[in-house]
């Protein structure tokens, strides 16, 4: 039975919001005003349910805070730390007072996850660290931040950016990415990060290398040419526990035929080996699987529309595969009348996907639904409709015990957003 959506709030833990605060000095005094939407976001590090706002400042002693269960306030720190910021048209610099207001929750640093739409800042946090985090800037840079001394260090080298801003004819500049950090690894010992530098040498936009840089020791190493190629994830260490450094990558191209993405076989670069192979390959009942995606770090699906005829009748299936990259074992369902699904995750117990479906109705229409699977049973089974006027399906995550959490934003009322957590279960499931 469906899920009706109800103007309650349940909430279990709520902790601080954590955030930062960027001031150009010659701006000192201004307000900055940021709207964002009352959603909840878990956050599986810490054990946290964090509470975005309706309306927040980028000012620190403006930061609404939560208490837990045992009625204890949650305490946070501010830290002010000066970041040089580069004026990429025209090379020169300027301090950039950047406030950071943080908490230490279950003895690890939390930091939200901000709609990167509204905000241009990002963390990388560093194992088992909680006096220091890895901040980027419009993809400027990355800056390794200590909590106890405010020390701000640029970590990757773009003294051949200076330069050929320094020799640039500054009419004709173009705004480059110097830097996009994608992540760090799991044992907190590399970053890796893309970057045009090769523009410098020979002017073409398009070209992107993925460089690697080692936190202990400050070595920065270029790894290949990322032209025509996609990150994917880190290899897992608790099945590999040899895997330090080693992250999971796919080359892509489009189809002539129909222009579709396909995919090459899930590759691996290994950084303490500088070597490359070949992860895995999707291969069901003899044929290629190339239009996958990654549900995590473990998991992929595939998604396809086929055809089957019985007794002279033609028939069209939505297949969905999962599979395991790691164990090659595959499971298929039929979603049935859902012939559209997007924003595929899966429970933190591995029993449960869920996912984004969407069917037409008899008007034509489609309306798009939550749905959960139970992965061993293949049981669908429909959790939230979109049928309601004054509340639309925004957002939704796993939380522990195969608990979904589901953001709705109140289409009439910015102020009136609520969430749901609703334990799955299918009773039917064998």
């Amino acid at each position: 039975m469906k899920n009706k959506i109800k103007s309650g709030l349940f909430l279990i833990l709520m902790t601080a919001c954590v955030f930062v605060s960027v001031t150009n000095m010659s701006a000192c005094g201004r307000k900055y005003f940021l709207e964002l939407k009352s959603s909840y976001h878990y956050d599986k590090d810490t054990g946290a349910l964090i509470k975005f706002p309706s309306e927040i400042t980028f000012e620190p002693e403006e930061i609404v805070t939560f208490e837990n269960k045992k009625t204890t306030a949650v305490e946070y720190k501010i830290i002010n730390v000066v970041i040089p910021e580069r004026n990429t048209n025209t090379g020169k610099f300027s301090d950039m007072v950047v406030n950071i207001a943080y908490t230490v929750y279950n003895n690890k640093l939390l930091f939200p996850e901000m709609p990167m739409q509204y905000a241009s800042q990002n963390y990388f946090n560093i194992k088992n660290s909680i006096d220091s985090v890895i901040l980027t800037i419009n993809n400027d840079n990355a800056f390794l931040v200590n909590f106890t001394d405010s020390a701000v260090k640029k970590l990757y080298n773009d003294s051949d950016f200076e330069n050929y801003l320094n020799a640039l004819d500054k009419e004709t500049a173009n705004k480059l990415i110097y830097a996009k950090t994608i992540g760090i690894s799991p044992d907190g010992k590399y970053l890796l990060y893309l970057t045009n530098r090769n523009y410098i040498k020979n002017g073409s936009p398009a070209s992107l290398d993925i460089y690697s840089y080692d936190i202990q020791t400050g070595t920065e190493t270029k790894i290949m040419n990322f032209d025509g190629k996609e990150f994917l994830c880190w290899e897992k260490l608790d099945i590999n526990p040899g895997a330090s450094g080693n992250f999971l990558f796919r080359e892509t191209s489009i189809s002539k035929t129909d222009g579709k993405r396909i995919y090459s076989p899930i590759k691996r670069y290994s950084l303490t080996q500088s070597k490359e192979d070949e992860f895995y390959k999707i291969i069901y009942d003899g044929e290629i699987l190339n239009t996958y995606e990654m549900i995590d770090d473990q998991f992929a699906y595939v998604f396809q529309k086929q055809e089957r005829e019985e007794h002279g009748v033609k028939y069209k299936d939505n297949i969905l595969y999962i599979i395991d990259i790691y164990t090659n074992e595959i499971r298929i369902t039929n979603t049935d009348k859902y012939s559209t699904i997007w924003h595929v995750t899966i429970s933190d117990s591995k029993e449960y996907l869920a996912f984004f479906g969407a069917y037409l109705n008899v008007n034509g229409i489609a309306i798009p639904e939550i749905l959960t699977l139970h992965i061993a049973s293949n049981d669908l089974i429909p959790q939230y409709e979109q049928n309601e006027k004054n509340y639309f399906i925004d957002s939704f995550e796993w939380c522990p015990d195969n608990v979904l959490l589901v953001n709705f934003q109140n289409t009439i009322d910015l102020y009136k957003d609520l969430c749901r957590l609703h334990t799955i279960t299918h009773k039917n499931a064998k």
